[in-house]
Parts: C-alpha cells; sequence; structure tokens
C-alpha cells in the first residue's frame, strides 16, 4: 500500500442480493464462465499456495476500536496510527435518497497506539480545531485518495456532503496533513498552541476531484490512478464520470508554500479499459532490463458497463502510459478473487525476482467452497485471501492462501453467522525492512514475523446482503504473521 494509508472503498454500484454461499477451505480447481458482464469470460487458475516461498496467519489481537470504520485514510506517526475520514456505518444503502448519509461520515480524527491499545480522538467540528465548516466537509469523505510522505500525509477528492446546501458530490481539494501537529491536537486537548487548520494546506483544483481510485508518488510525480467523479446523491444504478486516465501533478513545498503543477494525463486520451474505481492499486518493484524500477500495478476494479468486475491488471510506472495486456489472449492473466478494494501487503524478493501482492478478504467475484471454486455475479464479501505473483517478466500469478480472516460471530444481525472482513480496510505496515516506495523486503525475514496489521473495513454478516443492518464497520483490529517455507 502507499506509505502507510490505505484506501478505501468507495461503495457505489455495489449490485447485490441476500444469498448463501460460503467462503471456506482450499482448493486447485478453476472454472469457466459463461455470457459473464466482467471484462474476461475466463479466470485465471486459482493455485496451491504451496508454491509460495511462505504462508501468512491472520489473528484477532487483544484490543480493539471504540468504533469501526472504513473507507478513509491512516498515517504513521512515532508508531501511531492516525485514522481520518471514511465512514463509521457499513454498506451503503440502495433505496432512491440518504445511501451516504452525512451523521455517518467519520468526522473525528483517531489517534491508536497499538503497543498499548489506547485511543484517543478528537472531533473536527471542536471549536478548537479552527476549521471552517467547508474545510470540514473536506475532511470527512468517503474514499479519498492518499499517500505519505515522512510526516505529511496527502489527500485528494472523496464524496461527502456539502453542508452548506446538503448537497453531496467529490471534492475538488488536495489537502497536506502534518501529523505531528495533528496528533498533538488530538492528544492534548488542554494545549491551545495547537490545532487542525494550522496543520493542514489546501488546493482546490478539478484534477483532484477523484473518488475510488488510489494516489501513489513515483519518482517525484504524484500519480491519482484511475476513479471518478461522483456528483450528487448516490441512487441505485447510477454512476459517475470515470477518469479512465493516470492524473499527474508535482506537489511543492517551499518555505512554507504548498503547490502544484500539473501535467499530462497518462494515456494522452481516456482509455475505456481503465474505466476502474474501487480496487486495489499497489506498489511494485518492475524489472526493465534487468534493472529494478518503482511503479504500480492496478488490479481488477469495478464496474464494467455492464456491471461486472475487471480481470485485468494495469502495470504503471513514471514514464510510460499504463500498460495492460490483451484481454482476448488466451495466455493473458485473469484475477479471480479479491477484485474489490480490501487491506493489501506488498512483498519483494530479489531472490525469487518477483513480486507478490496480498489480498485480504473483501468483495470478491470468485470464492472457494468445500475445496471448489464458484463465482457469483452479486459479487459476494468473503473472507478468503489470495496472492498474486509477479515474476520478473512481468508475468502473474494466483494462490489460494491456507489462511484467513479468524471466525468471529456475529452477535448483531444473524447471530451465529461469521463476520466477513476486508472490504475498504486498513493495512498497516509494522516496523520492518521496506522499500523507499513501502514494499516489505520478503528476502529480510528468515522466521516468523509480524508484517502488519490490518484496523477496520465493513464487516458483514452475509456474503450479499442489501439490507444495511446486515453490515457495519468493523472495531476490529488483525495481527499479520508472515512464515516463511523455504
Amino acid at each position: 500500500m502507499k506509505a502507510l494509508s490505505k484506501t478505501l472503498a468507495f461503495l457505489l454500484v455495489l449490485i447485490v442480493g441476500i444469498g448463501t454461499s460460503s467462503a471456506k477451505t482450499s482448493s486447485v480447481k478453476t472454472s469457466s464462465i459463461n455470457s459473464s458482464p466482467n471484462q474476461t469470460d475466463q479466470l485465471s487458475p486459482v493455485l496451491s499456495a504451496a508454491g509460495l516461498p511462505f504462508r501468512v496467519i491472520i489473528e484477532k489481537t487483544n484490543f480493539q476500536l471504540p468504533v469501526g470504520f472504513h473507507s478513509g485514510l491512516v498515517g504513521v506517526y512515532k508508531g501511531l496510527w492516525i485514522f481520518i475520514a471514511g465512514r463509521i456505518n457499513g454498506l451503503h444503502g440502495f433505496g432512491i435518497s440518504n445511501n451516504f448519509p452525512a451523521d455517518a461520515q467519520n468526522t473525528s480524527i483517531y489517534v491508536v497506539n497499538p503497543t498499548t491499545g489506547l485511543v484517543t480522538s478528537r472531533s473536527l467540528k471542536d471549536s478548537s480545531s479552527g476549521l471552517t465548516q467547508q474545510q470540514i466537509d473536506t475532511l470527512t469523505v468517503t474514499s479519498p485518495q492518499g499517500y505519505q510522505e515522512d510526516n505529511t500525509l496527502f489527500m485528494s477528492g472523496g464524496y461527502g456532503v456539502d453542508t452548506a446546501t446538503g448537497t453531496f458530490g467529490t471534492k475538488p481539494v488536495l489537502t497536506a496533513i502534518y501529523l505531528p501537529g495533528i496528533v498533538e491536537w488530538v492528544t492534548q486537548p488542554g494545549n491551545k498552541h495547537y490545532s487542525v487548520a494550522n496543520n493542514i494546506r489546501q488546493i482546490y483544483n478539478p484534477v483532484f476531484q477523484i473518488a475510488g481510485g488510489e494516489m501513489f508518488k513515483l519518482g517525484n510525480i504524484t500519480q491519482l490512478v484511475f476513479g471518478q467523479n461522483f456528483d450528487g446523491d448516490y441512487t441505485d444504478g447510477s454512476n459517475g464520470n470515470y477518469s479512465d486516465q493516470v492524473r499527474q501533478f508535482q506537489i511543492k513545498r517551499d518555505d512554507g508554500q504548498f503547490s502544484v503543477a500539473i501535467y499530462n494525463a497518462k494515456p494522452n486520451n481516456p482509455d475505456p479499459s481503465f474505466r476502474r474505481r474501487d480496487l486495489n492499486v499497489v506498489p511494485a518493484l518492475l524489472n526493465n532490463n534487468n534493472h529494478l524500477q518503482y511503479g504500480l500495478v492496478a488490479y481488477a476494479g469495478v464496474f464494467t458497463t455492464s456491471s461486472g468486475v475487471w480481470t485485468v491488471p494495469v502495470v504503471i510506472n513514471d514514464t510510460s502510459d499504463p500498460m495492460m495486456a490483451d484481454p482476448n489472449s488466451p495466455t493473458t492473466f485473469k484475477q479471480a478473487m479479491n477484485q474489490y478494494v480490501c487491506a493489501t501487503a506488498s512483498l519483494y524478493s530479489r531472490k525469487y525476482m518477483s513480486m507478490y501482492h496480498i489480498f485480504f478478504g473483501g468483495i470478491s467475484y470468485g470464492f472457494f467452497s468445500n475445496s471448489v471454486f464458484q463465482t457469483d455475479s452479486e459479487i459476494p464479501f468473503i473472507n478468503q485471501v489470495t496472492t498474486v505473483q509477479m515474476d520478473k517478466n512481468g508475468n502473474f500469478t494466483q494462490y489460494l492462501m491456507d489462511s484467513q480472516y479468524p471466525v468471529i460471530p456475529s452477535t448483531g444481525s444473524n447471530p451465529g453467522n461469521p463476520l466477513l472482513f476486508g472490504a475498504g480496510a486498513y493495512f498497516i505496515a509494522n516496523n520492518i525492512l521496506q522499500y523507499p516506495n513501502t514494499v516489505i523486503s520478503l528476502d529480510n525475514i528468515r522466521k516468523p514475523t509480524v508484517i502488519g496489521y490490518i484496523v477496520g473495513g465493513i464487516q458483514s454478516t452475509l456474503p450479499n446482503t442489501n439490507v444495511n443492518s446486515d453490515s457495519s464497520a468493523s472495531p476490529y483490529v488483525f495481527k499479520v504473521t508472515l512464515v516463511p517455507t523455504r
């Protein structure tokens, strides 16, 4: 994930209904899909995790958050986790109005000490924040894009309310958030020297008006990858204006001044193959003539014009246009599972000359039930975990991991049902060796090691539902341990 932020589900146009599909066990079987609305009718095989040099273990920690949240941003400062924006309810509604209620936007900043389990929060509506209502609206959005550089968390766009008019839309704003000052404001409420207003800088421009994409820095250029500009109230079946591009700009900070230089988007003309949002865009080390370069891989996402999922990944570097293999080629990789934005971890091995991207649950077209691969066009919630390997030649292979989220029975709606986690959750890397682009060094892990934590996200009591009470924001924190097997 970018520099310790995680993003960010924008749960719009998710066509779901009540169902009973299950998500269990493992297998090496796969299947064909006929007359699918997806990008491709076929999916690549899902192999056994025995083909990987590691396995993962997911365990619930001994503390949880006082409230759940998802689809916002997280930054890290001196080991503390700082959560901002996102939502505190579950899956959005499907009625004719109020499907993204403003009172379910996260209007507080949370500071979490994972060592002690202590959670401190403070409302942005507190007068000491020094913010205008318009600024509060821009900091409490759903599915913004963001990344962290040093002690600054950058946030763009996101969907939310304009309190002055009561209307909803995507915000055309880029915000620089200085985390040390924000932490002081949250944790020292009696200190009048700190405010939020003094620790943010904002720039307004339509180029930032995106939700449900991802944002990373490659070299000196910030890449705003895919997503959409959704204007007005969400209603079932409605769509926003997809960017179909990677927007580019350079953030400049000189002598306290905050500015941007905007460059041409990639590709120059919008490409309908990039009509994607709510996808996993992850950092990568790419092989370029036997030299490693920093890049990104955009996996899957939603929605095709037929309301299906995208299946062919897009590779992005800082010089050329995004590259996608021919979907019609039988040798092209087609992602079978975890198509929706979820908690992810990225690792690279020089020994195996491969990238490994781990997808922790979320919402998926494919899943395993009783060791048989199945699909569901309603795109259910699952607890299963997959890893996609990208080798030095750019070839992809996908694996079903042996471990999934632990079984936690629902005590609310559908009591006893196992909760399904991961959608819109945050993966926060542990204090372990990483490349400058936050990719974890797999070769440096020689014994079972906690590589990070999964926090928040949507927890659902059913794989498929359109009933608001069947899902909620998860307060759980999960520990992820990587175990080398070779």
